[in-house]
């Protein structure tokens, strides 16, 4: 039998003319299958490793991220109270007690004093103030905040009003960012309004089998429609929707806002003045949003301290876009202002505080070693307390049964994290309890030079046993120790461990 008139296995056949065609040939739907096989591999191979891979780098915000922030803000809610207008406080960092011989400083703002997923509460601008002023010695200031993510400077103006009489604070900070002055007139584009292309059932099933390019699509997918729709029927997009704010009926009614925090602060004859919080050092994105706005504050009778100039000289002139703005962030994916330039902003409001009432902060004392004490913690149900009349800094703490609620990234997996009020060098870090059977520790520290929280993780090691000490390299002795990350073995119901922490002599902590 010739080539040409040979039988060919298929689901079926006919015959037109003097030729035979075939249903659906066995061999392509091997050939189809087995391509389909090698299509699946590559997109798992892109979503796991690949995608997986540049997030866990911070190259790219992804589902990785976007997950890990929502752990962390469900933590941070469960601390504190739901009052908007109320000064923020949590668990481990209570509200001062009223004392004549304190000073007191009230920072106002949005999401940047409140609510964004800060792996810690201490990294907010205001809470880098308060460790600011205690490494310079200025032990009798407290440093107190209310705000609430998306208030605008209407909505921190109506809370100060109230909030004001009753704290009474020795100074206030306005502090500025460039969504403020949102009237509710011009309105936002959000990605909520863009509905994928495919009903929720395949979003589900795309979102559990490939869950990174399920969330790069859709990212992508919305940014265009933002682009495209964008205009006062849709909303804006937020760069233009931060600029239509500064033009027509909304900006006339802004002024009329900053006239009336002007006459506010002109009642209480409370020292005041704005800082611009800009969360990355960018000439070009920044100028435009502050030029118009920072002279009327000016006009209102507010002082203004525009950090951007001196932001840009110590740090550069940043790309608004790519890895060089991811970095400025908290993670990848929420561009609120990390470690560095919280930090920034903290050292610039020092800075001005001490050139414009120096009287402010009372006597200084930077001699007088700092506070040992814990502050923050993940996840939320971790409970640190001190335990007294004990020679060695020891807390207690109720490690958790399951890792719901612990952050993964950036180790890779879960681990309680706890914080320092003030950074101070340690020289051990003790875990304690009969029913422990190993544990392993990282250390977060501060930049020797700039006192800027590295956001870096050191391995201690890993011991097993039921009485651990892990020490601190000589070559991280002298440093200041900002959090402590630790994942423990415990067996049993019994889960109270103690932690001991040893500062390093001649840090001893009063």
């Amino acid at each position: 039998m010739s080539r040409s008139n040979k039988a060919v296995a298929s689901l079926g056949s006919f015959r037109l003319g003097r030729r035979r065609f075939y249903l659906l040939p066995l061999r392509s739907l091997a050939y189809g299958a087995i391509s389909l096989v090698v299509v699946a591999a590559i997109l798992l191979a892109i979503d796991r490793l690949v995608l997986s891979s540049l997030e866990r780098g911070g190259w790219t915000a992804g589902e990785l991220w976007t997950r890990h922030n929502k752990l962390i803000e469900e933590n941070h809610r469960r601390k504190t109270s739901t009052n908007e207008c109320e000064l923020r406080h949590w668990s481990g960092q209570p509200l001062p007690a009223d004392d004549a011989a304190r000073r007191k400083i009230l920072v106002l703002g949005d999401s940047f004093v409140w609510g964004p997923p800060y792996i810690t509460l201490n990294h907010l601008w205001w809470r880098q103030l308060a460790i600011e002023l205690e490494r310079r010695g200025y032990r009798q200031v407290d440093v107190v905040a209310v705000g609430h993510p998306g208030w605008s400077t209407r909505r921190q103006l109506e809370c100060a009003r109230h909030l004001i009489p009753d704290v009474k604070p020795d100074l206030v900070i306005w502090g500025y960012v460039t969504n403020d002055p949102d009237e509710k007139i011009v309105p936002q584009i959000f990605d909520s309004q863009d509905q994928p292309p495919y009903g929720q059932r395949i979003r589900r099933q795309l979102r559990r089998v490939l869950p990174n390019l399920a969330f790069k699509f859709e990212s992508l997918r919305a940014d265009k429609l933002a682009a495209q729709y964008t205009g006062p029927e849709y909303g804006y997009a937020y760069p233009d929707w931060e600029l239509r704010m500064l033009e027509g009926e909304n900006f006339e009614r802004y002024l009329q806002t900053v006239y009336e925090v002007g006459q506010l602060m002109q009642q209480t004859a409370i020292p005041t003045f704005l800082l611009t919080l800009p969360h990355f050092p960018s000439r070009d994105y920044f100028e435009p949003r502050y030029a118009p706005v920072l002279k009327e504050w000016q006009a209102a009778g507010i002082r203004v301290n525009n950090t951007l100039d001196a932001f840009i000289e110590k740090y550069g002139n940043a790309s608004s876009t790519g890895p060089d703005s991811l970095r400025w962030g908290i993670n990848p994916a929420d561009s609120h202002p990390g470690p560095k330039a919280t930090h920034f902003h903290a050292v610039m409001a020092a800075d001005y505080i001490e050139a414009n009432w120096p009287q402010l902060f009372g006597p200084r004392t930077p001699a007088e070693p700092h506070e040992l004490a814990i502050n923050d913690w993940l996840p939320y149900d971790l409970n640190v307390r001190e335990l007294p009349q004990r020679e060695s800094h020891t807390f207690a703490l109720k490690y958790p049964q399951t890792a719901e609620l612990m952050p993964q990234l950036e180790l890779r997996e879960p681990t309680a994290l706890v914080a320092l009020r003030y950074p101070v060098p340690l020289r051990q870090i003790g875990l304690r309890e009969q029913s422990l059977r190993g544990a392993r520790v990282w250390i977060s520290t501060l930049d020797p030079h700039d006192h800027v929280d590295e956001d870096q993780w050191h391995e201690l090691g890993s011991a097993k046993g039921t009485a651990l000490t892990f020490s601190v390299p000589d070559k991280l002795a002298n440093r200041d120790v900002a959090e402590i990350r630790f994942q423990a073995d415990v067996a049993g119901p019994n889960r109270e461990l103690e932690l001991t922490l040893l500062p390093t002599s001649g840090d001893e902590a009063r």
